[in-house]
C-alpha cells in the first residue's frame, strides 16, 4: 500500500483513539484476532506508520472485564509499534462508538485534536493528514467509493457537490439528492472534549448521529475520499481476506430435477442420477452456495431419502421433506440495504431434463454512487456494476403503481421511439425490468455530458438551435390539424389535469386566496385567480387563441435539466413525459419557457423563503431575471415556424402553457414545502394572467382593424 510521504500537518501532534469496547460473546479478543497471521489492531495501525511522528499516543477503549480478562494493558502496549500507549477501561458496554468514545474521553480527561480510528481496516490515511493540515478546525470524515460494497456493511453520506456532508444514515441510502459514499470508520476532531461532550449532552451513541447533529447546526463535515484500503470488519470480510467466497441460498427439487422421476417412491431400487447433477451442485457449492434440497416424498421416509442421496453422492446442506408436489413460490423481501439487488428469483426445467445446462447469474449488486435532482415520481440514480456505470430509472410496485409504474414505461417506449427516429438523439437504452416488486428501466451515462441549465447563454442558444432544428425535421413533422379536436383536447386537459388540482387544494387556507374569489393581489398587481381565469379560458375567442393549431409527437418535459449538452456540441434529451399518440407541441414550448422565463431550475433549490403572505396579498421573494434577448429571439424564430405563428403568439403561448405547468407541478411542489407549492401557483397566475391579458389585446385588435 503506497502513501505518500511528506509532513502534512507540519509538527502539529494529534492523538489515536482506538475504540474497542465492542462485545462479540467470543474466546478471543477481537483486535487480537488475526488475518494473513497479523492481528487486527497491529495490521490498523500499520496505516498511520508514515504519520507515527504526528502521533502523540494511542489510547485504547476497552470493557474492564475484558482488560482483566485478556491482559489487554500488556498485550495490546506490544502491538503499538513502539507508540506511546495509554488504556481507559469502562465499566459497563456502551450502546454505539460514538458513546465509547465520549465515555473513554470523559474519563480519562482527553482533549485537543484527535484521529478516531476503529480496528476494522487497513487504510492510505495521506488524504486524511493532508486535509487535518489544510482544515485543522474542521471535522473531517473518511469516505470510500461504494462500487461493489454491500449496503448493509456500511454507513453511507450523502455528499453535496462542495465536498461536504450532507447526511449520513446507517445501512441504507440517505434521501435527497447527491453523492453516495461509505463513511471510513477513520474520522479527525479538532478536540476531543468538545465531541465527547457533545455526545453525551445529547446523548448520541453513533457517529452517524453526531455528524448529522453538526450539519444541522451549520457546522461543516468535510468528506475525505481516500483511495486505498483494505477491510476485515467481520468474520466474512476476513474469509475474503483469505480467499473465502460470499454465499446464497438455492432451493432444488430431487425427483425429475436431480434424479428421474418416479411416480411411487422405490427404495428398493436404485435411483437413476440424471447426467451432471452432481457435478453441478458441488460447483454451486464451491461457488459459496448454501444448496437445500426439497422433495414432495414423505416426511417419514426421510431416513430412506437421506441414504438415497448418500449413496448417490449428491451434495447439499439440508433436506426438506413433505412439501406438496404443486408449484413452488419463493418469498423474499427487499433489503433496504440493497434495493437495487433482486433477492429472488426461479428457474424452471423440462422433467427429468437435469440440471447440467442451467446457469445460476451470481446475484447483481449494483452500487448507487449518486442520487439525481427532480423526479415527482420516479427515481433517477446513477449506479456502478461489474465495472460499468449506468443510470437507472425506477418506481416501486406500491401504492403508486397504476400511476407512476405506468409513467415510467410510457417513458421509456417514448425513448425508443426517440430512438429509432435518431439513434443519436438520446442516451443508449440499456434495457427494462418488469417484475412483482418494481419497474426500471437502464440507459447509458452521460458522463461527459452537462445539463443545459448548467451552461452559459451561448451554449445553451447553440444547443437549443441544433435540438429544435432536429426536432422540427424528425418530431413535429408527423402533425395533423383539426380546430374542433384541438379545441376539445385543451378542454380536457383542463378538466383532468388542472380542475382536479383546484378540488384538492382548495380547502389549504394559504393557496385558497389564488385557487378561488374575487381576486387576489401579487407584487402588488390585482390578478385573477385560477377558477376565474379557468371560467374566462371557455370563452370561444380566448381558447381559440390557446388551443394548439397542429398535434404532433412531443417530448412533454423539455427543460434545461432534460437537455444534456457536450463540450464538442452533441446534444441529447432525456426524461420524456409523453402518451404514444399525438399531443399539442404547444407543451414543448411551456416547458422551454419553464426554464427560460420562470427559471425553475434556480428557485426549486432556494431554501430561504419564497413567498409572503398576507390574507390574499402575496410578495415573491425571488424575481426571475428576464431572458436572455438571443436566447428568446432563437426560441421565437423556431417555434413561430412549428406552431405556424407569429412571434407575439409563441410569447402569448408560452405563458399560457408555462402556467399550466406551474399549476401541475404545485402538489408535487407541495412535498417539498408550502412556500414552495404557493411560489409555484402564484407564479402561474402570473404567466395565465399575462397569457390571458395578450389574447384579449390580440381580440380587441383584430376587432378594431374589422371595424
Amino acid at each position: 500500500m503506497s502513501v505518500p510521504t511528506g509532513s502534512p500537518i507540519s509538527g502539529k501532534k494529534l492523538m489515536l483513539l482506538l475504540p474497542m469496547a465492542g462485545r462479540d460473546g467470543g474466546d478471543t479478543f477481537r483486535a487480537l484476532q488475526t488475518a494473513q497471521g497479523e492481528t487486527l489492531v497491529h495490521r490498523t495501525l500499520r496505516s498511520f506508520a508514515p504519520f507515527f511522528g504526528h502521533i502523540s499516543k494511542v489510547v485504547g477503549i476497552v470493557l474492564k472485564e475484558d482488560a482483566a480478562r485478556f491482559d489487554l494493558a500488556t498485550r495490546l502496549a506490544d502491538e503499538m509499534h513502539g507508540l506511546a500507549f495509554d488504556l481507559v477501561t469502562l465499566d459497563a458496554p456502551t450502546n454505539g462508538p460514538a458513546e465509547t468514545v465520549a465515555s473513554g474521553a470523559v474519563r480519562a480527561r482527553l482533549s485537543g485534536p484527535a484521529v478516531i480510528c476503529d480496528i476494522d481496516h487497513r487504510l492510505n490515511v495521506a488524504p486524511l493528514f493532508h486535509a487535518i493540515g489544510a482544515s485543522p478546525e474542521d471535522c473531517l470524515v473518511s469516505l470510500w467509493p461504494l462500487a461493489g460494497e454491500e449496503l448493509k456493511r456500511w454507513s453511507v453520506a450523502c455528499v453535496g457537490g462542495n465536498g461536504d456532508i450532507v447526511r449520513v444514515e446507517d445501512r441504507r441510502l440517505p434521501a435527497g439528492a447527491g453523492f453516495f459514499h461509505g463513511v471510513v470508520g477513520c474520522y479527525y476532531v479538532p478536540d476531543i472534549a468538545a465531541t465527547a461532550a457533545r455526545c453525551r449532552e445529547d446523548g448520541l451513541q453513533k457517529f452517524s448521529c453526531y455528524f448529522n447533529a453538526l450539519t444541522a447546526a451549520g457546522r461543516p463535515v468535510r468528506g475525505i475520499r481516500l483511495t486505498e484500503a483494505e477491510f476485515f470488519g467481520d468474520e466474512e470480510r476476513i474469509r475474503t481476506l483469505e480467499g473465502g467466497a460470499p454465499r446464497g441460498t438455492i432451493f432444488c427439487d430431487i425427483d425429475g430435477t436431480l434424479i428421474r422421476h418416479q411416480d411411487k417412491p422405490d427404495y428398493t431400487q436404485p435411483a437413476v442420477l440424471l447426467p451432471g447433477s452432481r457435478e453441478k451442485l458441488q460447483g454451486w457449492i464451491a461457488q459459496g452456495y448454501h444448496v437445500v434440497l426439497c422433495t414432495a416424498r414423505r416426511q417419514q421416509d426421510e431416513p430412506k431419502i437421506a441414504a438415497m442421496l448418500r449413496e448417490l453422492d449428491i451434495p447439499h446442506h439440508r433436506l426438506v421433506t413433505g412439501l406438496p408436489s404443486g408449484a413452488r413460490v419463493l418469498i423474499n423481501d427487499r433489503k433496504p440495504y440493497e434495493i437495487f439487488s433482486a433477492q429472488a428469483s426461479s428457474l424452471e426445467i423440462a422433467r427429468d431434463a437435469g440440471i447440467a445446462s442451467l446457469e445460476i447469474c451470481p446475484t447483481n449488486r449494483p452500487t448507487v454512487l449518486r442520487r439525481f435532482e427532480g423526479g415527482s415520481f420516479a427515481e433517477t440514480v446513477l449506479l456502478a456494476d461489474r465495472g460499468k456505470t449506468f443510470v437507472r430509472k425506477r418506481v416501486a410496485k406500491d401504492g403508486n403503481l397504476t400511476t407512476a409504474y405506468q409513467r415510467l414505461r410510457d417513458q421509456f417506449r417514448t425513448l425508443e421511439r426517440f430512438a429509432f427516429m435518431d439513434a443519436g438523439l438520446v442516451p443508449a437504452l440499456l434495457g427494462e425490468e418488469n417484475n412483482s416488486h418494481e419497474y426500471f428501466y437502464d440507459m447509458e451515462f452521460l458522463a461527459e455530458h452537462r445539463t443545459l441549465a448548467d451552461c452559459n447563454s451561448a451554449e445553451q442558444i447553440a444547443a437549443l438551435d441544433t435540438l429544435l432544428d432536429r426536432f422540427a425535421a424528425l418530431l413535429y413533422c408527423q402533425r395533423t390539424r383539426n380546430t374542433a379536436a384541438a379545441e376539445g383536447w385543451l378542454l380536457s386537459h383542463l378538466a383532468s389535469k388542472i380542475e382536479p388540482k383546484i378540488v384538492a387544494l382548495r380547502e389549504h387556507e394559504i393557496l385558497r386566496p389564488l385557487l378561488s374569489g374575487n381576486g387576489v393581489v401579487i407584487d402588488g398587481n390585482r390578478l385573477d385567480p385560477l377558477e376565474r381565469l379557468l371560467s374566462r379560458l371557455r370563452a370561444p375567442d380566448v381558447l381559440s387563441q390557446f388551443a394548439p393549431k397542429v398535434m404532433s409527437p412531443v417530448h412533454g418535459d423539455l427543460t434545461f435539466q432534460n437537455i444534456m449538452v457536450r463540450p464538442d456540441g452533441d446534444v441529447k434529451a432525456i426524461d420524456m413525459e409523453a402518451l404514444e399518440g399525438f399531443e399539442a407541441t404547444d407543451l414543448d414550448l411551456g416547458k422551454l419557457f419553464q426554464s427560460t422565463h420562470s427559471r425553475y431550475e434556480q428557485w426549486s433549490r432556494v431554501s430561504t423563503p419564497l413567498c409572503e403572505r398576507t390574507s390574499n396579498t402575496f410578495h415573491l421573494a425571488y424575481a426571475p431575471p428576464p431572458p436572455d434577448p438571443a436566447l428568446l429571439a432563437l426560441l421565437r424564430k423556431h417555434w413561430s415556424a412549428i406552431l405556424d405563428c407569429s412571434d407575439e403568439a409563441v410569447e402569448m403561448k408560452g405563458n399560457f402553457y408555462l402556467g399550466l405547468h406551474l399549476v401541475r407541478m404545485v402538489p408535487f411542489r407541495m412535498q417539498q414545502s408550502v412556500d414552495q407549492a404557493s411560489y409555484a401557483l402564484a407564479t402561474a397566475l402570473i404567466y395565465l394572467n399575462r397569457a390571458v391579458a395578450q389574447a384579449a389585446s390580440r381580440t380587441g385588435a383584430r376587432v378594431r382593424r374589422a371595424a
